[in-house]
This record gives C-alpha cells, structure tokens and sequence, in this order.
C-alpha cells in the first residue's frame, strides 16, 4: 500500500525557556512553550496538513519517518549568540575574526570549537522485536474491540491504529511554532488506551521500564512494547546447543570402536569436541532471564541514539538526516565551552520530512 506523504514537510521547533539549555549538560528541549523533550512528528505534521497521519500502517507495521534536522546557530530573531566563546573570536592562518564589539587592538585567540551548542535526538531501536511487537499489539487492540462487540464504523475516525508514547503514560509534547515563534494550537492529540479482563486500562509506549508479567498481573498506566512482546514469546536459551554440552564423551570407547563405520555422530579428536561444545553457542544479543522478575530494564527498553549534530562560533546552521522509528523521538539540547561562558541564547531548530517507509526489522 502506498504511504501518502503530506505537501506540508517543514516543522519549526524554539526552545522558549528562557535561558533554560543548561551549559555543560543536556536539557530536555522544550517548544511552544510545552514539552519535556519528546516530539510526535506525527501529531505535528497532522496539525500543519490538517488530516491524521499514523504511527503504524493499519496491520500495526511501525512507519519509519525519515527526516532532515536542522539546529540553527541563531536566537529566532536572527540575532546571534551572547556570551564570548560562542561569538567565535580567533585567529586562523593569519586572519583575525572578531566580534562585533572588538578592535583590532583587543583579539583574543580561541580554537575553531571554543564554544559551540547540540542537539541530540534519541528514539526507539528499528529492529524486530518493536516491529512485531507494534503488530501483535495492533491486534491485541482489534480484538478488545471485537470481544466487546465494538465495530470499526462506530469507531472515531483517527482510532484505527495505536497512538504510542515515548516513555511513560500521557506524555507531553513539544509543539511547533509559526513564522512568529507563537505556538500552533492544533487540536486533540489522545493517545490510544487499552484493556483487559477486569483489569483497569493503560497506555503503551516505545521505551523506559517493563512490567514483571511472571509474578503478578500486570496493574499499571503504562506498557513498554518491546520487553511485553519478549514476555509473551518462547525465550531463546543462553545456550543454543545444550544437548552437546557434556556427551557424548570425548573418549567414548563405543564411539572409537565404530571410528569409519559410519554408525556415530562423532568421530573427532578431542580438542574439535571443545570447540563444538562451547564456541559460538550464546546469542549476541541479552537474553531475559524471567526467573529475575525484579529485573525489568534491558537491552530493549533502552532508547537508541538517532543522531546528533553541533554549531559553533554562531550564526551557523548544520543538518543531519535520521530515521525516526513511529515518528516520536527525545530531544536534548546543550550549551558548551571552553572557557566555561554562561551562553543562555534560546536555540532553533527545523525539521524537515524526507520519507515515511514500513519498518522491515
């Protein structure tokens, strides 16, 4: 089925607080004056093209969206870095560079990287697990509705696949600003909840925390897709070959006995039984060990980085282009420098959709 790609593919995004990108550590961006980080490229782009793109493909196949992210070196008033390490003031094979308020008398030499801001973009892993864990959860949905005699014509009309969060119930979302930096008021943006049995209802999201499945029912507001899925599959053994582990033995004098009949599984030295017995035999990746139901945190409910890129000296703006698995990804921004210059400029960045594909895992 072709995916419709919408005609408006631009968004802005102005981290409106004030000052608030901490310098020498990461900060949860903010825009539009709400948001803890977390950006819903899909609940985004369906305010500006005005109909309601998904996250997943109506089988529950996660869409992967492809886009360009630009992080400008400017206020959003065109105006340029305040502090001095991040005016970019240096010499350079004979050249001098100053700011705006400096003479010829007063240069100061910096390195090309004094000062310098990032942006970091992290998202779920693309692999698999979420990709069947995003289908199996698909249908889950369609069956609570069809055990409860629901049809899909009585359905809202943007309820036919799964609104996700990032990490946690009810997330909150950055929101894009207009040409002049107000925010877009957009309208309902209600995540998808579901239930079972007599159990209370709850949402599901990407990464953070699982739920211990073994020991008790599962009571919570939030479900993280890929540990849930592990859970509900047999699991790979940390071992893959356990019936070769110890016999036959090494010395067996049956076994030496029928060496050249054909009639043995083993006729080998020694040494090459070793290496049957104990090489490539784990799996690369963790393996759950369920009897921990303690141990909720693993290898596939942590975030990914997508990518990350920086501006220095100011007045620069830098792209890089990433894959943002369902369209929802963390952003983080941070101030850094040298000299330890306390830069409070409120960066801006612009995204900007490139291409919206199936996850193949």
């Amino acid at each position: 089925m072709a995916i419709r790609i919408p005609s408006q593919k631009k968004l802005t995004y102005y981290d409106t607080a004030g000052g608030g990108v901490s310098n020498d550590a990461w900060t949860s961006a903010a825009s539009g004056g709400t948001g803890a980080g977390h950006t819903n490229l899909v609940k985004d782009l369906s305010i500006l093209n005005r109909y309601g793109l998904e996250h997943t493909t109506r089988d529950g196949t996660p869409l992967v969206y492809r886009v360009r992210v630009t992080l400008h070196g400017m206020t959003f008033s065109g105006t340029g870095p305040t502090a001095e390490g991040f005016r970019g003031v240096r010499t350079q094979d004979g050249s001098k560079y100053y700011a705006s308020d400096e003479s010829d008398d007063d240069v100061i030499i910096r390195t090309s990287g004094d000062g310098f801001t990032t942006i970091k973009c992290d998202g779920v892993q693309n692999n698999w697990v979420i990709l069947q864990a995003s289908k199996r959860f698909h249908a889950a949905r369609e069956k609570m509705f069809s055990d409860a005699g629901i049809t899909k014509s009585s359905r809202g009309k943007y309820s036919h696949t799964i609104r996700y969060n990032y990490n946690g119930a009810s997330d909150a979302w950055l929101t894009p600003v207009d040409a002049n930096s107000g925010p877009f008021n957009g309208g309902t943006w209600d995540v998808s909840t579901l239930s079972y049995g007599s159990d209370g209802s709850f949402q599901l999201g990407l990464v953070g925390s699982g739920d211990d499945e073994e020991t008790n029912a599962f009571s919570g507001t939030y479900m993280s897709i890929g540990h849930a899925y592990l859970l509900s599959r047999n699991n790979q053994s940390a071992d893959t070959n356990p019936q070769a582990d110890e016999t036959p033995a090494k010395y067996s004098v049956l076994n030496k006995m029928l060496a050249g009949a054909g009639l043995v599984q083993y006729e080998k030295s020694a040494d090459v039984i070793d290496e049957a017995r104990g090489e490539q035999d784990n799996p690369p990746y963790e393996v759950l060990d369920i009897s921990d139901s303690g141990d909720i945190d693993h290898d596939i409910t942590e975030p990914v980085e997508l990518g990350r890129v920086a501006v220095e000296l100011g007045a620069v703006s830098k792209s890089m282009v990433i894959d943002v698995p369902f369209g929802i990804m963390d952003v983080r921004l941070q101030h850094y420098s040298q000299n330890d210059d306390n830069e409070t400029y409120d960066p801006v960045w612009g995204v900007e959709l490139l291409k919206i594909s199936e996850m193949t895992g």
